[in-house]
């Protein structure tokens, strides 16, 4: 029988795509013991696969189609975790788990997330424009998303490789005309940091786009909570809020 934490779990791994078992110990405070067993449940129902994707590598946990359908989040598909993209999405999952631990009061968001988000509103919310293929708009999707309670959205990118200067000029450029977010943040390892940095000069979005280490989370979150500190002084009716608690 399936707990409320097992319904939790199937979903978080289903929104994101795909985890490994010490990301769910870190995501939900359970003991390695605990997770394991919970996770050997659900694979065994059926309601997770497990996959063994890079030798001696941890292996990683996908939502099925039947644990989809039971969290009713069918519609973004099962998540097929190659070779070639399991060190991307391990470290996309350790974001995420650290982005929660850090920003509680904040919602990640994942990549899957978001497609879902816009494409039922028709309306951008986190991604960026980044040209036209005939009449075709063509989006960047960052791997994740931080919203918090006074409206600020926040891409995140995790860059573990090098791309072509021109790929990264184009998206940055598309990042810099995006207003609909804030700070975009990419977190980047150290061989790929160089080559970011550069495309960000060049497309002329420094006041726009921040680079950080892929360990560098705890400078992230203090900035953007300075942010929003910074938006709270500036909301007159924060300052009526705290006024009225004062008088208490």
């Amino acid at each position: 029988m399936q707990t409320k934490r097992d319904s939790n779990i199937v979903f978080w791994i289903g929104c994101l795509g795909a985890a490994g078992a010490e990301h769910v110990m870190r995501q939900f405070a359970m003991s390695r013991s605990s997770a394991y067993e919970r996770l050997r449940s659900l694979t065994r129902d059926g309601l997770l696969e497990h996959h063994a994707v890079l030798y001696g590598r941890p292996g990683t946990y996908t939502a099925t189609l039947s644990g989809l359908r039971w969290r009713n989040i069918s519609h973004l598909g099962v998540c097929q975790v190659r070779p070639g993209g399991f060190e991307h999405a391990w470290q996309v999952a350790q974001a995420a788990v650290e982005l929660a631990e850090a920003m509680p009061d904040w919602v990640v968001i994942s990549e899957r997330l978001l497609k879902s988000i816009e494409s039922e509103t028709g309306e951008l919310f986190a991604s960026a424009q980044v040209g036209k293929v005939a009449s075709q708009v063509m989006l960047h999707r960052p791997d994740l998303v931080l919203t918090s309670r006074k409206g600020i959205v926040v891409p995140i990118e995790i860059e573990l490789s090098t791309k072509s200067a021109s790929r990264l000029q184009t998206i940055c450029r598309g990042w810099a005309r995006a207003r609909h977010v804030n700070t975009v943040y990419y977190l980047a390892a150290p061989g790929p940091r160089g080559a970011v940095e550069r495309a960000i000069t060049a497309a002329r979005a420094t006041d726009r786009v921040r680079v950080l280490s892929l360990d560098d989370i705890p400078q992230l979150a203090g900035e953007l909570y300075a942010i929003e500190d910074q938006l709270d002084e500036e909301d007159p009716r924060s300052a009526g809020r705290e006024d009225e608690n004062s008088s208490d």
